[in-house]
Formats: structure tokens, sequence, C-alpha cells
């Protein structure tokens, strides 16, 4: 299957074409009309605060207290090296106040979101690990080319391959194949076309609209392989760029992804170029990318 050309204003809406009934229709005879259920309570309780550019400290407290492991996880943040203030936080208020809305708003949305379409397969870390460093990534380069929406660009990177998480689940012994050959081809969506009618950008798009998510979320899941003249200045350009950054270091790539792996690593320095971000070394870059990500990955991981 080969994508549409996007509308004319699409990049400047950064709002996909909703699925077609047939599009839909195809995904679900696959997976299961079921497949998809309400987004998790607590997911949700995050996934809304994580978007709403209003929402204050003492809503993320309430959230958190909520939640026993979610309000270890921050005392833990607020006190570990990153925030030391020479005194620690014992309380989640004092916590949030320490880590500051914005970290907060990252560490919540993947905390709660890290279970979605849980399997046992080992792919499932995999492709996890994979979407938080994208996640990491597209923050970075958000807040080097487009600041104010750096913390959208988070969530649009942890979101950007929820298409494959639900076939991994849905489709254990077939998309085992495809993580198989992708590694070959050096691409995923030649291999998941070669075995179902549709992709995991139409997968991920479909639970997305499931969910609610917002129309730039939605468009960074639908169009993150999309060429760059469709999507460059967008956050969608942001979370192909970060993507492209993960794969380049092998974060989340199993044993026989090396094609995939040089692939990724010659396509680095044009993915930043097309956000106007310019690097002179990409050795270097790569280093320093390395490091963010190693740093970031105890803070968020879950």
């Amino acid at each position: 299957m080969v994508f549409g050309k996007l509308f004319k204003n699409r990049v400047q809406e950064e709002k996909p074409a909703p699925l077609s009934a047939a599009e839909s229709q195809a995904i679900l005879a696959t997976v299961g009309i079921r497949a998809i259920p309400s987004m998790p309570a607590a997911a949700q309780r995050a996934f809304e605060l994580s978007t709403n550019p209003n929402a204050e400290a003492r809503d993320f407290v309430e959230v958190i207290e909520s939640d026993e492991s979610m309000s270890a996880r921050v005392l833990r943040v607020a006190n570990s090296v990153f925030f030391d203030r020479g005194k620690p936080s014992k309380t989640i208020e004092e916590a949030v106040l320490v880590i500051g809305i914005n970290e907060v708003r990252s560490l919540l949305s993947a905390n709660s979101l890290a279970e979605i379409f849980p399997s046992r397969h080992p792919s499932r870390t995999q492709l996890w690990m994979n979407d938080l460093a994208c996640a990491i990534f597209s923050k970075m380069l958000a807040e080097r080319s487009m600041p104010s929406k750096a913390d959208l660009a988070f969530l649009a990177g942890l979101m950007h391959d929820i298409g494959k998480l639900l076939l991994l689940q849905r489709l254990q012994d077939g998309y085992s194949k495809v993580l198989t050959e992708s590694g070959l081809k050096g691409t995923f969506i030649e291999a998941e076309e070669e075995l179902y009618p549709f992709n995991h950008t139409q997968a991920g798009q479909l639970v997305g609209e499931k969910w609610n998510f917002s129309k730039e979320i939605l468009f960074a899941i639908r169009y993150h392989h999309s060429p760059w003249e469709e999507i460059k200045g967008s956050v969608a350009g942001i979370v192909r760029a970060a993507d492209t950054i993960a794969h380049a270091l092998g974060i989340g790539h199993p044993r026989g992804y090396g094609k995939y792996q040089e692939i990724a690593k010659d396509s680095v320095l044009e993915a930043l170029s097309h956000n106007q971000i310019f690097e002179p070394n990409l050795k270097e870059f790569l280093e320093r990318a390395e490091k963010t990500y190693a740093l970031e990955l105890d803070r968020y991981n879950v």
C-alpha cells in the first residue's frame, strides 16, 4: 500500500484525514473487532493532563497521589541528583514543585502509558525502549527548533509506534515475522504491507482516533514515515528525526538489525537539517544524543 498524497494545507494544520471505513475494517478484521479497548483510566488521566496547557501543579499532585507506585517514582526523581537542592522532598506537592510541571508531564506520560497493549513477547520491551528514546529525542530536538511544542513532541514520540504495540499484542506470530523481515529490509512499512493490507501507522491512527488523541499527535503517528516535503516544520517532522536518531543508535533493536541501523545513521544529518538543526559532526552529535538518552532513561523508564 502506498501513502496517499497529503492535502495542501495538511502540514500547516497537522491534521490527518480520518481513516476510511475500508481501512478501519481491514485493520479490525485482522486484529479483532474488540482489539482496541477504552484507554485505561490512569493513562487517560495522565494523557488529559499532559495535553492540557492550562493544567496546574495541584492537578498533577492529585493524580500522582492516587497512584502509590507513581508517587514513589516522583519522590525518587525529585530526590535524585537531577534535582538536588540540599533537602529532600517529603510530599508529592514538594516533589512536583521541585521537578517542575513540564518534567512532570513527561514523567507521568511515560509511567502511565508504558503498559498499553501489554505482551510477554520479548520484542514488547524492545519496542517500548525505542518509543521512549524517540520521546526523549523528540523533546530534545523540539527544544531547539520549536520550544513551545517540546512537551507535545515528547508525547508524540512516545506514541508514534503505538500501532506496532497493538499488532505485536494481537498478531504475535505474524508480527514476529515482520520484526525479523524489517531488520533485513531496513523498513517496517514494507515488511508489514507484505503480510497485511495496512501498516503500523494506520493501525496507530485507528487507536489514536478511538482514544481521542489531538490532531498533532495523530498526524505524527500516521505520517512519521512520510517524505520530508510533506511533514517539514511539523511535530511529525521532529518525531521522524528523533526516530531516525533512536534507530541510528540501535535503541530497542534486536540482533540482526545492523542494516536498519546503518540506513538510519546515514540519514541523521539530513533529518536534522529538515528541522533547521545543523550539526557538522555526526559522530559527536550521536555521542551527545546517547548521553542524553542514558541520563534521561532512569527518570522515565518504568
